[in-house]
């Protein structure tokens, strides 16, 4: 999925969008928007699912593995599928997601990709081992592998391609340090959730190219009304996510970026028997909402099938 989970910023070939714009014109826009925002709030979706899964369950050795899948779209358009899963079992954690642009979005600029992280829990402390994320688009392939101490430093970094910082901001000094990578905020609010926390806490993030802080709020309670995208419909908690670029984003700020107001995650129980997880997204923008919708998940034997090498 997302992602994280990561929080970047690409453009997408001037070309495209001229002729989105020409077929759809205010949707082919809203569009290539869609694919641009892809990449902020996918880890964001595969951070609160599994923190709400951790805020589930009573601590014990060892948890089931789950999985749960998402349609996203945005100004109307259907512009993405996400699949979430997570392994968190005694001393370590394993947090994989995919996620692939779908309708006129993929037609006319298709990508997908893939993230995983894989660390260890000590005293209540997340401590990432490795963390790898693949893009695919027309414009070739991105690639990120951050490798870790056993304090959790990052002792490897490799990116390719390497980044261009013509119009980006300079990343700060030891960017990398005390930080996790998108998808190890997922242990680190499990952790908070399990100890009886609430849904709020503030990470350091490095994703091998931008450095931001990721911050998550409490956003109260509602009622989500029945529709035909979703599985779910009943009570929900909200969580507020936002986020604090510190180096390594563009210098020009997308004006749907900049408008961005509000970002929640809606968790809840799909079913009587099923922990909390992610049941929608919401992000309002000055130029249109991004909603996520659940549209199905698995526990146990049916996930465990989906998280083996």
């Amino acid at each position: 999925m997302i992602q994280a989970t990561a929080l970047c910023v690409i453009n997408c070939v001037s070309s495209v969008k001229r002729r989105l714009m020409t077929i759809c014109g205010q949707a082919g826009d809203a569009m290539v928007y869609g694919r641009r925002y892809t990449r902020i709030w996918a880890p964001l979706l595969f951070c609160a699912f599994a923190g709400g899964v951790a805020a589930a369950e009573e601590p014990s050795a060892e948890q089931r593995p789950i999985t749960a899948t998402y349609e996203v779209f945005f100004g109307g358009f259907h512009v993405l599928n996400a699949e979430a899963r997570l392994e968190n079992g005694g001393e370590r954690y394993r947090v994989a997601a995919a996620a692939e642009t779908q309708g006129m979005l993929g037609w006319f600029n298709p990508w997908k990709g893939e993230t995983e992280s894989r660390g260890l829990v000590a005293a209540d402390k997340i401590i990432p081992q490795r963390h790898d994320n693949r893009g695919t688009a027309e414009e070739g392939e991105r690639i990120v592998a951050l490798r870790y101490d056993n304090a959790g430093n990052i002792i490897e970094a490799d990116v390719m391609p390497e980044q261009d910082w013509e119009d980006r901001h300079p990343l700060p000094a030891d960017a990398g340090k005390g930080t996790l990578d998108p998808l190890s905020i997922i242990a680190g609010l499990a952790q908070l959730l399990q100890s009886g926390g609430a849904c709020e806490g503030r990470f350091a993030v490095f994703d091998g190219r931008k450095r931001y802080d990721l911050t998550v709020a409490d956003a109260g309670t509602r009622k989500l009304e029945p529709n035909d995208y979703s599985i779910f419909d009943g009570e929900a908690r909200g969580c507020r996510l936002d986020y604090e670029m510190l180096g390594g984003h563009r210098v020009e700020r997308s004006k749907y970026a900049a408008t961005a107001r509000e970002r929640v995650i809606w968790v809840a129980r799909p079913a009587e028997d099923a922990p909390l997880i992610p049941v929608r997204l919401q992000i309002e923008t000055a130029y249109g909402t991004v909603m996520g919708h659940l549209t199905g998940y698995s526990l146990g034997d049916k996930a465990e099938a989906l998280l083996t090498d």
